[in-house]
């Protein structure tokens, strides 16, 4: 492809002669290598051999099953000790690798009906025995994302900055086409999150998004649009691209009162893309990168992230003398609002 470098090509010049570095490169070529694969498995839905005369909901099922298979897999052949999934065991790979990778293999898959566009998250990790996947996202070597979209493409990092791939279509190969993306300054006037949760939310978090909903008659002075596209890596790619802020608060629901991301496999590998193209993720409080796993791989977390701006304007919502804030006498900008 003229004017962009092969992705194979571009890991190959990179990885150098450490085994770290060298396993990392390796595993995100793996992983967009069978992308390819996953992206046509994902395009011809009920066309899949076995598929035919299955409802919708057991195809999508079954599209998730392959796409771990194909991973996992391809994953097998290479440097990686062990390879944590977001359904399922922790799996073993070679005793002596020294990396270990963090995967969910088609995130949004149940809203695949709807040809709502999925993806795949992962984290790269180093190889730590037992404590593997315990510590805080600060920890990891590298990160990254698929969307099988309109085009699929590829985001990911290895701390130098967020880089973007881009699959031809013609023949499965990815392309560097973006040696540095970072979250534009002129940030778009969005919001994402889910609005029929805004009854569980705490004054914080519903006060911030009154403020959005007022617009040009309330203390922001300007009107916002909303988004949800109920797949987390489709939201992860508008914000990369538009800037923004996505926000999956925790909120007072049986079983969300510590969020509904899962740390390790979904708030981790974001959160280090958006820091890595100059953009912030946070709980709304804490930084997700600080926050640990420990004992269980499967810790939930709320996920706030976007351009740095407005994640840090929602922070200091948790400052505020929130009690009477939705009174007219604060409806509008003054001394107790932002």
């Amino acid at each position: 492809m003229a004017g962009f470098n092969k992705l194979d090509d571009w890991l190959r010049e990179r990885a150098g002669d450490d085994p770290v570095i060298g396993a990392a490169a390796a595993v995100i070529g793996t992983i967009a290598r069978t992308a390819d694969e996953v992206a046509r498995a994902v395009a011809r839905g009920p066309l899949n051999e076995g598929l035919e005369d299955k409802p919708l909901a057991e195809v999508y099922a079954a599209l998730d099953a392959r796409a771990r298979e194909l991973f996992l897999n391809a994953l097998a052949d290479l440097p990686v000790a062990r390879i944590a999934r977001e359904s399922g065991p922790v799996a073993q790979g070679k005793a002596d690798g020294p990396v270990a990778v963090a995967l969910d293999a088609l995130n949004g898959s149940s809203n695949i009906d709807a040809n709502t566009s999925p993806g795949t998250l992962f984290s790269i990790w180093p190889e730590k025995g037992e404590d593997t996947f315990k510590g805080p996202g600060t920890e990891m070597i590298a990160a990254g994302l698929i969307i099988y979209g309109p085009r699929t493409g590829m985001a990911f990092t290895a701390g130098e900055g967020l880089r973007i791939a881009t699959r031809d279509p013609d023949d499965g190969t990815f392309y560097v086409t973006a040696e540095t993306r970072t979250l534009p300054e002129d940030h778009a006037r969005e919001y994402a999150v889910n609005a029929s949760n805004y009854r569980f939310w705490d004054d914080a978090i519903r006060t911030y998004v009154d403020d959005m909903i007022d617009g040009a008659d309330g203390p922001r002075e300007q009107d916002y649009n909303m988004r949800w596209a109920a797949s987390l890596v489709a939201e992860t790619v508008r914000i990369i691209n538009r800037g923004g802020i996505f926000l999956y608060p925790a909120d007072s629901r049986p079983g969300f009162g510590a969020g509904r991301m899962k740390l390790l496999f979904h708030a981790h590998p974001v959160a280090y893309i958006i820091e890595q193209a100059g953009g912030m993720a946070t709980d709304g409080k804490a930084r997700i990168l600080e926050k640990a796993c420990g004992d269980d791989p499967h810790r939930r977390t709320p996920l706030i992230f976007g351009s740095r701006p407005e994640v840090e304007r929602l922070a200091r919502y948790y400052d505020l003398p929130l009690g009477g804030s939705r009174s007219p006498l604060f409806s509008r900008r003054g001394l107790f609002r932002m």
